[in-house]
């Protein structure tokens, strides 16, 4: 599943988008499970970093 997300975060994407293109609606727990481990990882890194909770922060591949 990680590297579904990253093969989708070449360009940059929502939490929403990243959560439909896995086919989940809920965002808790594709945050939770999927986003988070991967930016504490270093593998996906937030588009803007100064704001993690924009309502427009994008994800990208690292």
């Amino acid at each position: 599943m990680f590297d579904k997300i990253l093969v989708f975060c070449v360009e940059p994407g929502s939490k929403r988008e990243i959560a439909g293109h896995l086919g989940y609606k809920d965002l808790g727990s594709v945050t939770r499970y999927y986003i988070k481990p991967l930016l504490e990882s270093g593998r996906l890194r937030m588009a803007i970093p100064a704001k993690p909770r924009s309502r427009n922060q994008r994800y990208i591949k690292a």
